[in-house]
């Protein structure tokens, strides 16, 4: 049975972020996946302390939740993060672990020619990774600076597996990415948006393309 592990690095519990991986893991759970999910927010984890302990062996000196985090990464045969963005870029919470994560769960190697690579230090399996970020802003460059890194530190994991992206945008209130075309209206009507229909049928009609995108790449993630 393939395992899925999704990290959700919003502290809104049913929030946006949260809705978006739901509705993935329902896709994953209907082709007969296992799926686990945590949130960043409910861990213990220390802020890095830049002592490079883990470029040794890939062990973290400090004693939290990291490690266990860790052994799930390593199980998994598929990897889902989410994060709201603030501010252009991820939650803090989900930084914090990912800063832990980068020498415990990669190592730096040198190329020929100058430059560096990252390689996994977990075990080599073949992994699917699927990134979700949301965020009221109405355009999705808000999440490049975010994607850059997530890209960057999960695509180690991937071992010829793919990588996938969601970037539901235009979503301010907490679960807004599930909203009816009546709460659309009203929550137009609240900002002043001048026709509120057609924003509430055009936000739905989105929002819903977002939600069906998530369950069918759920199934995907298990069939590979």
């Amino acid at each position: 049975m393939m395992k899925v592990f999704a990290v959700n690095g919003s502290f809104r519990k049913e929030g946006n972020t949260d809705i978006i991986i739901d509705r993935l893991l329902e896709g994953a759970t209907s082709r007969g996946a296992e799926v686990e999910k945590v949130y960043v927010d409910d861990l213990k984890i220390n802020s890095c302390q830049g002592c490079l302990e883990c470029r040794r062996e890939g062990i973290c000196k400090q004693e939290d939740d990291l490690m266990e985090i860790v052994r799930k990464l390593e199980d998994a045969d598929a990897v889902v993060v989410g994060s709201p963005i603030y501010g252009n870029y991820m939650t803090g919470q989900l930084k914090i672990l990912l800063d832990r994560l980068m020498g415990v769960i990669s190592k730096i190697t040198y190329v020929p020619g100058g430059g560096i690579k990252s390689i996994t230090r977990l075990k080599t399996k073949k992994r699917n990774v699927v990134s979700i970020l949301t965020a009221g802003a109405p355009t999705p460059e808000c999440a490049d600076d975010a994607l850059k890194l997530l890209r960057r530190m999960l695509g180690s994991l991937t071992n010829a597996g793919f990588m996938e992206e969601i970037v539901a945008v235009g979503i301010n209130a907490k679960g807004a990415i599930a909203f009816s075309k009546e709460e659309w209206i009203q929550a137009a009507k609240k900002y002043g948006v001048q026709d509120p229909e057609t924003y509430a049928e055009k936000a739905v009609i989105r929002n819903r393309e977002v939600l069906d995108r998530a369950f069918e790449l759920g199934r995907k993630l298990v069939d590979r």
